[in-house]
């Protein structure tokens, strides 16, 4: 398979494309395909990246090529990771979901339709660009439901076993857990779908009754809210470390929506777990796998009747989404998942050329 990086010279982009030639995700005779932006820096900056690439790795390195114009965005699976970002300092004015997706809108679009229009036709396009349903309903509008899958809900899938693992003294390979909705502070815990290996179903409960510390669906929205807003006034304060201790007084839930946010102002950003979590889903799609997963896709009334994109578990191949299907969640997370799914709906059909019917 060949792979294409939109966005390659960016902080998640660049770890990407240097993780898929450490890791030999690709033979030698494969290609890697970096496509900048040819009014940006990037334009520059991705032929001394190919070099670089080059000097570091090339005995195992497959060829890599630059490339400006995105009809020329020939490969098997396409990373979309570029685009405008929240700025990542404290001291700069937030932007808007609205604003990041005004921004990016356009680009989303311009690519898009240059895969359609150029392709072959199977290509399986992986959105890491935010807003992250923005960008996997633009795809979806021009390559079709199918073949585009956002990475927001895998990322918060993997953040959520990781926060109960640390709260029961495990390793995160042992927990299974999804989390749906909207990537960010409105997703959608599904508390309904955590096992863990090594637990019975009476002694996990036990356990999960303690680490939710008295929180239920219908206050996780609350508890978000007042735990950002006590986050927010420390990281205002330059209180990096503190905003941490204090993150670890809320429940599992409610740290994944905090803790990347203390990251990203931290001046770390979010880099190496999102790689990361790109790499795993790139490695299964290489492989032939058939895995089930979480992430964003756009849907048609597959699941509790919901029209639009959301993140929702579902099995992901070779072909991109192979099936969708309704997991047993308690009313409640029905309830999150459909109110989230119409919001998102609402924000994305400004941006979409023909809104789905």
């Amino acid at each position: 398979m060949d792979i294409a990086v939109i966005g390659p010279c960016g902080d998640v982009g660049r770890q990407i494309v240097q993780q898929i030639v450490v890791e030999r995700l690709l033979q030698c005779e494969e290609r890697l395909v970096l496509i900048a932006n040819p009014e940006g820096a990037s334009a520059r900056s991705a032929y001394g990246l190919a070099a670089d690439l080059a000097d570091a790795y090339s005995e195992i390195a497959p060829k890599v090529e630059v490339v400006l114009d995105p009809r020329e965005t020939h490969a098997d699976l396409v990373v979309v990771a570029a685009g405008a970002t929240p700025a990542s300092s404290p001291d700069a004015s937030p932007m808007t979901r609205d604003a990041l997706a005004a921004r990016n809108a356009p680009m989303f679009h311009r690519h898009a339709e240059a895969i359609a229009g150029q392709g072959h036709g199977h290509e399986i396009v992986l959105c890491i660009s935010n807003p992250n349903e923005l960008a996997v309903a633009v795809f979806a509008e021009h390559l079709g439901r199918r073949r585009v899958i956002g990475i927001g809900a895998f990322l918060d899938s993997l953040r959520f076993r990781q926060e109960i693992a640390t709260d029961l003294g495990v390793r995160r390979q042992r927990v299974h857990a999804f989390i749906a909705g909207e990537h960010g502070s409105n997703l959608v815990p599904l508390w309904s779908t955590v096992h863990v290996h090594g637990f019975d179903s009476e002694a996990l409960s036990t356990e999960l009754l303690r680490i939710r510390k008295g929180i239920d669906p219908s206050d996780f929205r609350d508890a978000v809210e007042s735990a950002m807003r006590e986050i927010e006034a420390l990281i205002g304060s330059g209180r990096i470390r503190d905003a941490y201790a204090a993150v670890e007084r809320h429940a599992p839930d409610v740290r994944v929506v905090i803790r990347p946010f203390i990251t990203h102002y931290s001046g770390a950003k979010t880099v190496i777990g999102t790689a990361r979590a790109t790499m795993e889903f790139l490695r299964t799609i290489t492989l032939g796998s058939d895995a089930l997963v979480s992430g964003q896709i756009a849907l048609d009334g597959e699941v509790y009747d919901i029209r639009g994109t959301v993140g929702v578990p579902f099995v992901v191949g070779n072909l991109g989404v192979d099936r969708v299907f309704e997991l047993p969640l308690t009313e409640a997370e029905r309830s999150q998942l459909c109110n989230c799914a119409t919001a998102i709906r609402a924000k994305t059909l400004p941006f979409l050329h023909e809104p789905p019917a």
